[in-house]
């Protein structure tokens, strides 16, 4: 969450650089939009921060609370999702599309959630006719690793899944950092900051960009 928390970062700089504040959303009508952007970016700041404590924090060795951390951790991208998109949306910038690693981490949470513990199959395999149930128990977990069980009505099975939700997590970031970088240009080019903050993104990046480096150079 390091990207998009320096992101949001700069942008929130930027917004108090430039005169989006009193041009655009003090106007007639827009109230509802500065009260979106402001709601949008107080999510982003608390999911964001709040997933970078618990990632380096990890998961508690007693059941119960895991489980409820678990809860919460998965609960708490699907909210930051939602307020990168109403963020997006109050600043007019072009809509949020999502990619696989967002996708993923959404189905993956709502196919655990279920209805309360069903859900239509036609998540991998749009048509299929029975229903998955499944549900995450009692078992260890850590980022690395942990493991449900799914019962399969179509294929009439039962399996247990592992899943890296650490890498789950770090494939989401990018993509949504990557979005959060392009709502930050659209408001760069639409609201010039009246004294420059683009040495914050730029640092970020190239940041980023080292990071991956790194992590390549590693592998």
């Amino acid at each position: 969450m390091d990207r998009l928390l320096r992101i949001r970062s700069a942008i929130y700089d930027h917004f108090h650089a430039s005169d989006i504040r009193e041009g655009y959303f003090l106007l007639p009508g827009h109230r509802d939009r500065f009260a979106q952007y402001e709601t949008a970016m107080l999510l982003l700041q608390d999911t964001g921060e709040a997933l970078w404590t618990h990632r380096r924090r990890e998961f508690s060795p007693s059941p119960m609370i895991a489980y409820i951390e678990f809860w919460g951790v998965v609960q708490a991208v699907i909210i930051q999702q939602d307020a990168l998109a109403e963020l997006t949306a109050s600043v007019g910038a072009p809509a949020v599309s999502g990619g696989a690693a967002w996708r993923e981490i959404r189905d993956f949470r709502n196919l655990l959630v279920g209805h309360p513990a069903k859900k239509t199959s036609g998540l991998k395999s749009p048509g299929a006719r029975g229903p998955m149930r499944s549900f995450m128990g009692r078992q260890e977990k850590t980022y690395q690793e942990m493991t449900y069980e799914l019962w399969d009505g179509e294929a009439q099975k039962v399996s247990h899944p592992r899943v890296d939700l650490g890498k789950m997590i770090d494939a989401y970031e990018v993509e949504a950092a990557d979005h959060l970088a392009a709502v930050f240009a659209h408001l760069r080019r639409e609201w010039p900051a009246k004294r420059s903050v683009t040495r914050v993104i730029d640092q970020a990046n190239d940041q980023t960009a080292t990071e991956r480096s790194d992590t390549s150079n590693a592998a």
